[in-house]
């Protein structure tokens, strides 16, 4: 069985989205202006890398491919960076990232948003190096963006932002690249004999299709890796940036969004060290992979623009087998080579087990054995060309000199489903072509446009931005209705003009872009809506500003009538708070879940354009206090109220009884709980409670905690529970309940259903009395509990027998406590209290 030299890398890997790295050519300020030197500029200094260690591990596991690690970071170059002010002009930011021994660094911004005339720039110590300027026109819908390596242990990241920007520019590094092998150079620094130069003879028949082979580079988040890709026509012949490797080096969506490719990186000369690594798009999406033939087919995220010469290469379907052919390829991250095969390939007809694990099926590859020039790991994903200068397969691997190249014939259409084969992508018109020659872009521009906003105030300032693909030469922009005007030197004809709204309405916008192909038109009907004033409102609150706390997590508040809103709460002690858009979520935070009511003040302040317009509501949070049973609040005989059952709400695990009955002493009609308030109170002397619940329509229960350490875990008896005291009758009620003296219970009132709101008020009372405290200088607090009002007969008697104190109470259901001083000597006294026929005896003393 035959072992490639190959391996499968295996992604896991986070999720960046980048356009192409378009850079406007020019100079970092600092190279301009005396500025701080970079030993005072702010930096992170990371650990030296052990490159021996890391080198030796990758050969030992075979892997030949990996040159770096990658570290996660969270670098806000505005807050982290050195900042300068630059007289006049605006402002900069600086900030070094060392990482010794590494060869290169490479970064990813996780968040990328830059305003006009801003600039960014990543350079070296010694300045050798320059990578920039990425500007405004590198933003894209994922505010983020993969920059190519720069080579050695410093990198030095600029930040310039004019004084007036249009906007606040957001710049944080999510990810670091650290290299531990070298790819970012010239010359093949190498023992190698055996590469050949694209630009040496061997490849001087093949100066077109080297246009359409990049060096790639992409990473996990572990570690980077580099392999080979080519741009492939399709049989529209539109342009669109197809782009043919290998399903071993990429075969997720997400490690296609950190894809960096090289266009051009190659040697002037064949004995030349001048390749340039300036020539690079960033961000790819996965559309067809397979293991079968180890195809991947990538669209880049951005057409390479005409400069770089893109070339798109021919292919052959047919699966016939090439009489010569030629693979080009970047050897371990080299300059661009060249191998040519002059004899007949042949269909490996065994299997091949590679280093992974993976078994390709007999006569899935194209075997081949180069006569002139030698792959390497690097070149996995490299297209090899026929005779016709037709791609027939990509890099799969191999070893002792012979190549095993993924058929492009089965990777056509193999497998039926879009995302495994070439078919649907390389032949979108289902034209049935065989093969397909390769060409360089000659079609005409697809106008594209975006605006720096869609919705402005008054004679603001907008830039109509072109996004237009394929190198438009010339653009011509028309706007109606005519209250318009460009300004700041920008007109119809200019790329990305500067326009002022002298009146409020909708305005459509048209671009005209042309090129030596032909030209493109594209309208906007409505794009720009201009207002001369705006008036913010927040929905979602209700009429009575009353929002139960149980309701309060992620509680969604709306505003309308602006583009953009600024929101604050005025308890960021007791309310956290996010936003997205004109949303605001708000959530009670759970330290204050238990703390009872309170008010909160929202503001918000909507924006459109420089317009701009306020509001405002005073929440009223209801919490109750006993919502939860930890916070029982406590019940005295006589009647309590009222509470609050709006905002009542359950616990998880929270207890409830059996639904078997909707009359019955000991159940409730259903066994769902809707929402329940929780009381306490003490065993009253004669050993019975009576509880109703009034106000709403509430069911009750009695509750015997006989663990209360916890309520949810601990066990419990349920001493009894009502739902209705009949089919025509709603209230709840208990009568003649048997409890101890004493001791604590547990009382549970839930609503009927969900939708009701209102108070509720529970009437206790027990035919008892309650002498508080027993033992005291002379103050006490009498409770007098009776089913019925009346007049409470009141003695007291000492030791002897002897009548001391005497008096008569008027009870009723709600003033049945009273608080009296008795002036008599130390002792122990009987006190009598009888009220409509009923008679209670208990003793109580007297100290000094």
């Amino acid at each position: 069985m035959r072992t490639s030299i190959a391996l499968v890398l295996l992604f896991f890997c986070f999720y960046i989205n980048t356009n192409a790295q378009r850079i406007v050519s020019g100079r970092p300020v600092s190279f301009l202006t005396r500025l701080k030197q970079p030993k005072t500029i702010r930096d992170t200094v990371f650990k030296a890398l052990d490159t021996t260690f890391l080198q030796k591990t990758d050969s030992e596991k075979k892997i030949n491919n990996r040159y770096g690690i990658v570290n996660s970071v969270n670098i806000n170059i505005k807050t982290c960076g050195t900042k300068t002010v630059v007289s006049g002009k605006g402002y900069i930011w600086q900030y070094q990232i060392s990482v010794p021994n590494a060869k290169a660094i490479g970064l990813r911004f996780s968040s990328f948003i830059l305003p006009p005339e801003a600039e960014l720039y990543i350079y070296n110590k010694d300045h050798s190096q320059v990578l920039g300027a990425f500007t405004y026109k590198n933003n894209n819908t994922n505010n983020a963006l993969s920059i190519a390596d720069l080579k050695g242990d410093t990198a030095i990241i600029e930040y310039f932002e004019p004084l007036f920007p249009q906007f606040e520019g957001e710049l944080t590094i999510g990810f670091i690249s650290q290299a531990y092998r070298s790819i970012n150079y010239s010359t093949t620094e190498s023992t190698s004999t055996t590469r050949v130069g694209i630009n040496c003879t061997a490849g001087a028949d093949w100066q077109d299709d080297k246009h359409a082979v990049c060096r790639m580079i992409f990473n996990d988040s572990q570690y980077s890796y580099y392999c080979t890709g080519s741009l492939v026509n399709n049989t529209s012949k539109d342009g669109t940036p197809y782009f043919l490797t290998a399903n071993h080096c990429i075969s997720t969506s997400s490690v296609a969004a950190t894809l960096v490719t090289y266009f051009n990186y190659e040697n002037s000369t064949c004995s030349g060290s001048d390749a340039s690594t300036s020539q690079t798009l960033s961000g790819a999406t996965l559309k067809a992979n397979s293991k079968y033939s180890d195809f991947c087919l990538l669209l880049l995220d951005e057409a390479p623009p005409e400069t770089y010469e893109p070339y798109f290469a021919g292919w052959d379907r047919s699966g016939t087998a090439a009489t010569s052919s030629a693979g080009i390829h970047h050897p371990a991250g080299t300059p661009k080579c060249i191998a040519i095969d002059n004899d007949a390939c042949t269909s490996y007809n065994g299997r091949i087990s590679w280093d992974d694990g993976v078994i390709s099926s007999a006569n899935t590859h194209w075997e081949t054995t180069f006569d002139t020039g030698e792959t390497e790991g690097g070149s996995s994903g490299s297209p090899l060309f026929n005779q016709d200068h037709r791609v027939i397969g990509q890099l799969h691997g191999g070893g002792d000199g012979e190549d095993f190249y993924g058929k492009f014939s089965l990777s056509w259409n193999f497998y039926s489903t879009a995302s495994a084969q070439l078919k649907v992508w390389l032949d979108p018109n289902n034209t049935g072509a065989t093969t397909l020659d390769g060409t360089y872009l000659e079609v005409a521009p697809k106008s594209l446009f975006t605006s720096s906003s869609k919705a402005i105030c008054k004679n603001d300032t907008i830039i109509l931005y072109d996004k237009s693909k394929y190198s438009p030469e010339t653009w011509s922009w028309s706007i109606s209705p005519r209250n318009y005007e460009y300004v700041n030197g920008t007109d119809s004809t200019t790329q990305d003009p500067q326009v002022v709204f002298n009146q409020s309405g909708a305005f459509n916008i048209s671009l005209i872009t042309a090129n030596d192909y032909g030209s493109d038109t594209l309208s906007k009907n409505n794009y720009i809506v201009v207002v001369s004033g705006v008036t913010v409102a927040m929905a979602n609150i209700p009429s009575d500003s009353t929002i139960c706390g149980c309701d309060l997590n992620a509680y969604t508040i709306k505003g309308s009538g602006a583009t953009t809103y600024t929101y604050s709460v005025q308890r960021g002690d007791k309310i956290s708070y996010s936003t997205s858009d004109s949303i605001i979520y708000l959530t009670v935070l759970s330290s204050v879940k238990k703390a009872g009511n309170f008010n909160s003040w929202l503001y918000v302040t909507g924006t459109t354009g420089s317009c701009s317009s306020k509001d405002s509501a005073l929440l009223k949070i209801v919490m109750p206090v006993n919502d939860n049973i930890a916070n029982a609040t406590s019940l005295w005989p006589g009647l309590s109220g009222s509470y609050q059952s709006k905002c009542a709400s359950k616990e998880n695990n929270e207890p409830y009884p059996s639904g078997s009955d909707c009359y019955s002493s000991n159940s409730w009609c259903n066994t769902s709980l809707n929402g329940s308030l929780w009381f306490t109170f003490y065993g009253p002397s004669n050993g019975l409670v009576n509880i109703h619940s009034t106000g709403i329509n509430s069911r009750i229960a009695l509750y015997d905690f006989n663990d209360t350490s916890n309520f949810f875990t601990g066990s419990y008896s349920m001493l009894a529970a009502n739902d209705n005291i009949s089919s025509t009758d709603s209230t709840a009620e208990l009568n003649n309940i048997s409890v101890d003296y004493g001791k604590k219970y547990w009382l549970q009132v839930d609503k009927d259903n969900t939708s009701i709101t209102g108070n509720c008020y529970i009437e206790l009372w027990s035919n008892s009395v309650s002498i508080l405290p027993t033992v005291s200088q002379g103050n006490f607090n009498l409770i007098i509990s009776s089913a019925e009002s009346g007049d409470a007969n009141v003695e007291i008697f000492n030791t002897i027998g002897q009548l001391v104190y005497s008096n008569v109470l008027s009870v009723t259901n709600t003033s049945n406590q009273f608080q009296f001083n008795l002036n008599l000597q130390a002792g122990i006294y009987l006190m009598k209290v009888t009220i409509n026929g009923n008679k209670t005896v208990s003793k109580f003393v007297i100290t000094n």
